[in-house]
This record gives structure tokens, C-alpha cells and sequence, in this order.
């Protein structure tokens, strides 16, 4: 009965999100730029990524300094995320992208820098500046795609730049590697400086007509009912942040203290993952608009409990393979319906909402990889999985209940427009 009651619920919540969307039809073409950007500006994510927590190794960096170069990327868009906000609720959207597309290629011509001077201090300092491009970079981004694509798509629109992304990280994986041998370790990084440069240019030349349309309009009890469920779902997309952010730089560590030396076998780990979510982000996206919210987010917190314990755990390579998959393809499903959400929730306001969401993130974020450090080194490198673990579990109720009182909001939402 209370199945029942829930899917009616959700059928009536879908309901007043199409309502809202009538006599608009999601941009597409206009999006295609959004998606070419990506691409060339995720070049470096995963080369970049992976590479960094070695080279600072090799500069005799230890654990905790480690994590702070990773807390300083959160902290630029903790930072810079309310005032990319700002400007792209001037309509800047595609400027805000092209400065953080700019600020990112400043900040790995700083990062070779570095390297090469053998500077941990100036590694963190320009880990900062790629964090503070991502704010603009992002918040522009994600705004671009709530307001050009209507409920229906949205979490296909969001899916589809993952996809972008996930091209982009394998093929500059094979870029990047194929240039640290060639040459050295510097020249990657100006590679992708010119890249994340590129694709910056792509969407800035790139003039697409303005998008108009008022936010709709809700009572202010409606508001703030919404308001209740956003918050629940705010909080817990931060401490999943913080999670991940906590694991982030210490998991191929933790491979190669546990399985392997071999950097290059490590990296190809991850190619199976990187091709997946290249090809499958779009349908997942497509999945999750159709099905039930609540059941995705719960389903992708159980998972990510599961798959973070089974690291600890796993016996050889192969299953770490399988587990990243598994991660991936479930997270990404978790991801763009959060997106989703979020859209439907900041429509017409867009860019104040993503600047305010994915600067809470970032803070979140902040100080996970400086105790992810401390937990390596005094505890265990198995500690911070384990945590993870952990809290991925507790979050599946947090999720539940936020999901659950923003889907009945609009249901009454659905419901005093029917009677209207």
C-alpha cells in the first residue's frame, strides 16, 4: 500500500516538473558546444589525477601533503563557486566558462612549473587556481544545461557531458602517458594547458540565442517545503563529497603499496571504467528520467558501501577492475539524478543555486584529503575505505528522506494547480 502510495506520489511530482516545462523544448544544438568544451578541457582529468599524488611522492611529499594538494582544488571552488555564481546570474554563463576553461590551462603551465623546480608549495598553490577555475568553469556549465534542457532531458543533458568527459579522460590518458615517455613530465601538463585553452575558445565562440523564461511560480510554503527536501539532499550530496574527496588521492597509493609498481598497469585499470562511462553516460542519463529517483540515489549509496569495503578486501587486480566499473557506471546514475533535481528545483535561478550547491560541495570536500592523510599515516591504508564505507551506508536514509519530502511538495504542488 505504501508502494502504492509512493509511486503516486512520484507520478504526480513528474507531473507539475512537466507542467513547468510546457512550450519549451531542450536546446540541443546549443548544447552541443557545452559538450565539445568538455571534451577537450577533460584532456588532463584523469592523466593529471592520477599522476599528481606520484609526482609529489617523488618530490618526497608525504601523505598529508598529499591531501592538501587535493583539499586545495576544493578549496578554489569552495571559494570561487558563489562568485561564479554572481556573474552567471548576469547572463555570463559562456564568459564564466571560457575564465575557468583559462584559469585551468594557467594552472597546469603552473603545475610543470613545479615540477620541474621540485616546489610541493607552488604544486598546491596551482592546485588552488585549477580549483577556482573549475568554480566558474562548472557553475557556467551546469547552469547552461538546467536552463537549456526541460525536465524530461535534464539528467540526459547532464549525462551527456559526463560522456564528454569520460572521452576526453581516456583519450588524454593515452595522450599523456604517451608523452611522459617520449619526453618527460612536464610536457603533459602544457599539453593540456593548450587544450583546456581550446576548449574554453569552443564555447565562448560558439553564439547560441539567449534562453528566456521565468522561474516557476510557487507559493511560499510551496517554496519552502521544496526548500526542506533540497537542504536534506544538500547535506547529504556533502558528506558523500567528502567521502570521495577523503579517497581520492590515496587509492592508487594504495594500489601500489598493496598489488603493483607498475604505474602504467595501474593506469589501465581505470581505461575500462573511462570507455564505459564514454559511451553508456547518455542512456544512463535518459534511465534515470524515467525511473524512480528516490530508488536511484538509495541504490547508489548502498553501492558505493559495498564497492569501497570491497577495496579493502579485493584479492588481485582483476577485482579492483571490476569494483571501478561497478563505481562508476552506479555513481554517474547517482550523479545525474542529483543533477536532475537540482535543475528542476534552481529553474530559472540556475546559477545561483549550482553556485551556492557546488560551493557547499567544495567545502565539503575541503579538509577530507588531509584526514584521509592523518588516516593513512596514523591509523591504517586501509582506514579511509573503510570510513567511506561506512558512511555511504548512513547516507542511504538522508537521501531517502530528502528525495521523499521534495517529491511530496510537488505533489501538492500538482495538486493545487489541478484545482485551480
Amino acid at each position: 500500500m505504501e508502494y502504492g502510495v509512493s509511486k503516486y506520489i512520484a507520478e504526480k511530482a513528474e507531473q507539475v516538473e512537466e507542467m513547468e516545462n510546457m512550450r519549451r523544448e531542450t536546446d540541443w544544438a546549443s548544447l552541443k558546444s557545452i559538450y565539445n568544451s568538455s571534451l577537450f578541457c577533460s584532456l588532463g582529468f584523469f592523466y593529471v589525477s592520477f599522476i599528481l599524488p606520484i609526482m609529489a611522492v617523488t618530490m618526497e611529499a608525504d601523505a598529508i601533503q598529499v591531501g592538501m594538494i587535493f583539499a586545495s582544488f576544493t578549496l578554489g571552488i569552495a571559494i570561487f563557486s558563489p562568485l561564479a555564481g554572481r556573474i552567471v546570474k548576469r547572463k555570463r554563463r559562456r564568459q564564466a566558462i571560457f575564465a575557468g576553461a583559462l584559469l585551468r590551462s594557467l594552472s597546469y603551465v603552473g603545475m610543470a612549473m613545479a615540477i620541474h623546480l621540485g616546489l610541493i608549495e607552488l604544486l598546491i598553490l596551482n592546485s588552488l587556481v585549477w580549483g577556482c577555475g573549475a568554480a566558474f568553469y562548472y557553475v557556467g556549465s551546469d547552469a547552461e544545461i538546467s536552463e537549456r534542457a526541460i525536465h524530461e532531458n535534464r539528467a540526459e543533458a547532464f549525462g551527456r557531458r559526463e560522456a564528454a568527459n569520460g572521452r576526453g579522460s581516456i583519450i588524454g590518458a593515452f595522450i599523456g602517458f604517451s608523452l611522459l615517455t617520449i619526453f618527460n613530465g612536464i610536457v603533459p601538463f602544457l599539453f593540456f594547458a593548450a587544450t583546456s585553452l581550446i576548449g574554453g575558445v569552443i564555447v565562448l565562440a560558439s553564439r547560441v540565442p539567449p534562453i528566456e523564461h521565468e522561474a516557476p511560480v510557487r507559493s511560499q510554503d510551496r517554496q519552502a517545503a521544496i526548500a526542506v527536501g533540497i537542504v536534506a539532499l544538500v547535506i547529504a550530496a556533502a558528506i558523500d563529497a567528502f567521502g570521495m574527496s577523503l579517497l581520492s588521492p590515496f587509492v592508487e597509493l594504495f594500489i601500489l603499496e598493496r598489488f603493483t609498481t607498475d604505474i602504467v598497469l595501474i593506469a589501465l585499470i581505470y581505461l575500462p571504467p573511462g570507455i564505459i562511462i564514454s559511451f553508456v553516460s547518455g542512456p544512463i542519463g535518459r534511465y534515470a528520467d524515467k525511473a524512480n529517483k528516490i530508488h536511484v540515489v538509495a541504490f547508489a549509496s548502498l553501492i558505493g558501501f559495498a564497492t569501497n569495503i570491497m577495496l579493502v578486501v579485493a584479492p588481485d587486480l582483476w577485482w579492483i577492475a571490476a569494483i571501478f566499473i561497478v563505481q562508476t557506471v552506479v555513481g554517474t546514475a547517482g550523479h545525474t539524478v542529483m543533477s536532475s533535481v537540482f535543475g528542476t528545483a534552481y529553474e530559472g535561478k540556475a546559477d545561483e543555486g549550482f553556485g551556492h550547491f557546488r560551493g557547499v560541495l567544495a567545502f565539503a570536500r575541503f579538509v577530507a584529503p588531509i584526514m584521509g592523510g592523518m588516516m593513512w599515516v596514523s591509523l591504517n591504508p586501509a582506514a579511509p575505505f573503510v570510513m567511506v564505507g561506512i558512511m555511504e551506508l548512513l547516507l542511504v536514509p538522508v537521501y531517502y528522506v530528502g528525495m521523499k519530502r521534495y517529491q511530496q511538495a510537488l505533489f501538492q504542488q500538482a495538486t493545487e494547480l489541478e484545482n485551480e
